[in-house]
């Protein structure tokens, strides 16, 4: 299992990259690890209706998803629902965000 715990800081968002068809690339930032992490993340993504495979890259966070076209919150939506430790999540980003000053580390979702 590898683990990217400076990952825990930003809480789990998703990001259309690129669209050719049907498939898309999706930036998923937040990933902490190989085993857990990216595994529910392409469950989730996989449950969501059209798309027959997704692929998590858990290094570069890229989700490469085939099948009919979903819109970013439906990606958003699949990934927030299997976000483990919500709560500490979202606080250490706040965190995160408050410490790096106005307009810096902000990383928020394509909708």
């Amino acid at each position: 299992m590898k683990l990217r715990l400076d990952r825990l800081f930003s809480y789990p968002r998703t990001r259309v990259l690129s669209r050719e068809g049907e498939v898309a690339r999706v930036q998923i930032d937040g990933l902490v690890c190989s085993s857990v992490c990216a595994v529910r993340s392409r469950e989730a993504l996989a449950r969501i209706p059209g798309v027959r495979r997704v692929q998590v890259d858990f290094a570069s966070g890229v989700a490469t998803i085939e099948g009919a076209a979903a819109d970013a919150a439906a990606y958003e939506r699949a990934i927030d629902g299997v976000v483990g430790g919500k709560a500490l999540r979202r606080a250490l980003d706040r965190l995160r965000r408050s410490r790096s000053g106005p307009g810096r580390g902000d990383t928020k979702a394509a909708a």
